[in-house]
């Protein structure tokens, strides 16, 4: 006997999986707003690596500071290509290219996201890790 599944009805694993690709939708346009509005009061920001916006970022005062950096270093030519995202009830998790030019020179690398949901909805921790961390890392001279 086959099950059958119905997938028309809406999870929260579908939820979070859309609110991951809204996210994206807005950070290519430039709306920090979106993302403030959809952050949790003490959010925090990891992104791996080495370069000058590694580290751990608290708070939406932090995280917009970081966002402002890269987007100061690569001079706004910083954007994002969702190529799969993976969700459940409390995560989201997308591999992305990432293209920006800096000092001249054009790369895209590929990273993966991981956001963890508050259970109203909210990213409370992002972590950003490229495939190749060294090259992304480079990338920034």
């Amino acid at each position: 006997m086959a099950t059958k599944i119905d997938l028309s009805q809406n999870t929260a694993t579908q939820a979070n999986a859309q609110r991951l690709r809204d996210a994206f939708a807005a950070f290519d346009r430039g709306d920090l707003d979106h993302l403030r509005e959809n952050s949790a009061k003490n959010c925090t920001w990891t992104n791996a690596g080495s370069s000058p916006i590694a580290g751990t970022f608290t708070g939406w005062d932090a995280i917009q500071g970081m966002l402002g950096k890269l987007f100061e270093l690569t001079g706004g030519t910083f954007k994002t290509s969702v190529q799969s995202i993976l969700s459940n009830d409390e995560q989201a998790c997308a591999i992305y290219d990432a293209t920006a030019t800096i000092n001249g020179e054009t790369a895209t690398h590929r990273y993966i996201v991981l956001d963890t949901y508050t259970s109203d909805g909210k990213v409370k921790t992002t972590d950003v890790v490229a495939f190749d961390q060294a090259a992304a890392d480079a990338m920034f001279g």
